[in-house]
């Protein structure tokens, strides 16, 4: 079986006349078909390595800005532990809070210090009690006061009694101290 020629083909009534017009058709339809056939053959494989590379570039900007994160948060940590007091910093931070009491108008009882528990990271956790006595609304500034404090204190626990002249207050205050070992270190 031969394949027929182009000019035998059967065609339409208008491309059977025109020759020109046949022609154009012709290459119309050749194109038509290469188009088809890159398309398949490398269109499609392209794309689909294409996104492959924009999923991996993806993972690749996250893991960028995570490690950008973690420098920012690495300077901060050590901005951080620079500014940790010593053992020897506790008598300023104690007058620091009484001082804060006293422009409360509060009266500060006696201040206890716990023996610090060594941490992990050259830091031990101090906890100490503070006594007050005073109005409700001053021992409620003395907390935001403590809590908003640039020093590095946290509260543990409050307690709260209530007097015929005022309210008491003792507070349980927990900071970080440089341990032994860290303080030798420059």
């Amino acid at each position: 079986m031969s394949l027929p020629s182009i000019s035998k083909i059967a065609l339409p009534l208008g491309l059977a006349e025109d020759r020109k017009l046949r022609t154009i058709a012709l290459i119309c339809a050749a194109c038509i078909i290469a188009n088809v056939l890159f398309y398949l053959l490398a269109a499609a494989p392209l794309a689909t390595g294409l996104k492959e590379l924009e999923s991996r570039s993806a993972e690749l900007r996250k893991r960028y800005a995570e490690a950008m994160q973690f420098q920012k948060q690495k300077k901060d940590i050590a901005g951080i532990k620079a500014g940790i007091q010593t053992q020897k910093d506790m008598p300023l931070l104690v007058k620091d809070l009484v001082q804060t009491a006293r422009r409360m108008n509060l009266r500060v009882g006696p201040i206890n210090y716990d023996i610090p528990k060594p941490g992990s990271g050259g830091l031990a956790m101090l906890t100490f009690s503070f006594p007050a006595e005073g109005r409700y609304p001053d021992i409620k500034r003395f907390i935001y006061e403590t809590e908003a404090s640039p020093r590095l204190v946290g509260i543990q626990n409050v307690v709260l009694d209530s007097e015929k002249d005022g309210v008491k207050l003792n507070v349980k205050l927990v900071t970080y101290i440089k341990s032994s070992e860290e303080e030798a270190q420059p």
